[in-house]
């Protein structure tokens, strides 16, 4: 049966999986400033996403804290002798508040990544069949997100001072079980939306076998996602008296970061190994001359890359026509 985290666990974990964050993040500006030829033109997927990494680091930071503390998730062994304990009550019940905030801060990376990549692919598939479904997703990640939030508030935890208590009444304002299936139909459901969008888009447009190839890897990334939300779950599921959800926490929204921005480093990519040329010659064109379209985005693929300076837009899957500006 699993074991509640240590601190040392938490924080080892924090740090690496923050630090590839971050470093990602970082890449990720960098790519879009090479793209844009400047530092001051950033779009509004990356504005969400300097956001939604505040909030990822807050959660990291939070569950540092909570963590030290520990919580109301009491196993029934030990329920008589931390009763006794005034402190320990206190140090619990600060923990469970710490909860409480650090759900918040989970939620808001999660959904925070799913609106930067709705960002992206609302752009991406301007002037297409496949804008509808893009919006359909947006409207579902909204009402999901809303839903997911009047449950906790609303329904599960009577009062909600509940959620903090030692002990609690309700099992469910510990556990948090209900409220977990909940968010994982919610949360996994809208990833899978997400994933329905750029993949058909890619594979019957005709670009090159190894480029469709290329993009497919890069888009697919998104099962790692849902891969490490169904882990976090099922672990919780399995012992849910004990806080190994804070350990699949950082690793959950770590990926989920993580996998938001690689999606977005193509240019940088580009700049520093030369793969353009190397893709050219893939696919038998020359090497010395660029399109617009494989300009700004290196795979020919509307919509993946920003404007550049010189090309005002990009062509369609088939090369002709024009299109808006995309997000990366």
């Amino acid at each position: 049966m699993p074991s509640n985290p240590t601190a040392s666990q938490l924080l080892t974990e924090s740090i690496i999986f923050w630090s590839l964050g971050l470093a990602l993040f970082g890449c990720r500006l960098w790519s879009r400033a090479i793209l844009k030829k400047s530092w001051k033109r950033l779009q509004a997927d990356d504005y969400m996403m300097v956001v939604t990494f505040i909030f990822y680091t807050t959660l990291l930071v939070l569950l540092q804290l909570s963590g030290r503390y520990a919580t109301n998730q009491i196993q029934p062994s030990q329920l008589a002798s931390i009763l006794a304990d005034p402190q320990q009550i206190a140090n619990r019940i600060i923990g469970s508040k710490i909860v409480v905030a650090s759900n918040q801060c989970y939620l808001l990376t999660l959904w925070g990544v799913k609106a930067c990549l709705l960002t992206l692919y609302y752009n991406m598939t301007l002037d297409t069949p496949h804008h509808l479904l893009v919006k359909i997703t947006i409207a579902y990640c909204a009402l999901s997100l809303l839903a997911i939030e009047l449950t906790y508030s609303l329904a599960l935890c009577h009062p909600f001072s509940q959620y903090w208590a030692v002990p609690v009444k309700n099992p469910q304002c510990a556990t948090y079980t209900h409220y977990c299936i909940i968010q994982m139909v919610f949360n996994i459901t809208s990833d899978m939306l997400m994933l329905c969008i750029p993949l058909p888009f890619i594979i019957h447009s005709n670009l090159p076998l190894f480029k469709r190839t290329m993009l497919i890897a890069v888009f697919s990334l998104g099962l790692f996602v849902v891969l490490a939300a169904v882990l976090n779950k099922y672990f919780n599921f399995a012992a849910p008296r004990v806080t190994v959800y804070m350990i699949w926490d950082i690793r959950e929204t770590g990926t989920s970061v993580m996998v938001a921005n690689v999606m977005c480093l193509w240019p940088l990519v580009r700049k520093v190994t030369g793969w353009s040329a190397f893709l050219r010659r893939s696919s038998g064109g020359s090497a010395e001359v660029l399109t617009p379209e494989e300009a700004g985005t290196g795979f020919g693929l509307k919509g993946l890359a920003s404007c550049g300076e010189g090309s005002g837009g990009y062509g369609d899957l088939e090369g002709g026509g024009r299109g808006r500006c995309g997000a990366i």
